[in-house]
């Protein structure tokens, strides 16, 4: 499988396209747990301001306020995008856009007495699960707890 994350970083913070990769692919990895040789999966990831994500997140979700993470996705959850790829095997699956507010990210890192990459790490998978269909619950938080710990120093 291959991974193609397009990153648009609207704000000062650094960030690594390698270790977003690698998030992206642990989480599709544990999440669907199916053979999709050849595919190449592909993922856009905005970074942006706690002001622009909130103005986002009271146009889609109706809900003025800030976030951490907004996800539009391709395809109406896991059977879905499972249906495409038995039709088209080995072609490219567009999962959607992921729209992530660093700072707000970093605040409750702060807040939990986590360090910023483990936040960071376990809201990108959170995000990707949204993207493959997978709604709040504990088969989801699990998930994304296990790339977290796997990918990211904790404290």
């Amino acid at each position: 499988m291959k991974y193609v994350v397009e990153i648009n970083n609207k704000t000062k913070e650094k960030i690594s396209k390698k270790k977003i990769k690698t998030v992206f692919e642990k989480t599709v990895y544990l999440a669907l747990r199916e053979s999709f040789e050849g595919e190449k999966f592909e993922l856009s990831l905005a970074l942006v301001s706690e002001e622009e994500i909130k103005t986002l997140n009271k146009e889609y979700r109706k809900k003025n306020a800030v976030t951490d993470v907004l996800s539009f996705a391709e395809y109406e959850g896991k059977q879905a995008l499972l249906l495409k790829n038995l039709k088209t095997q080995g072609s490219e699956t567009f999962l959607g856009e992921l729209i992530l507010c660093p700072a707000y990210v970093k605040k409750n890192a702060l807040e939990d007495g986590e360090i910023f990459e483990y936040a960071m790490t376990h809201i990108i998978s959170h995000g990707i699960l949204h993207l493959l269909g997978f709604s709040h619950g504990k088969k989801m938080f699990a998930l994304q707890r296990m790339v977290a710990a796997e990918l990211a120093d904790k404290k």
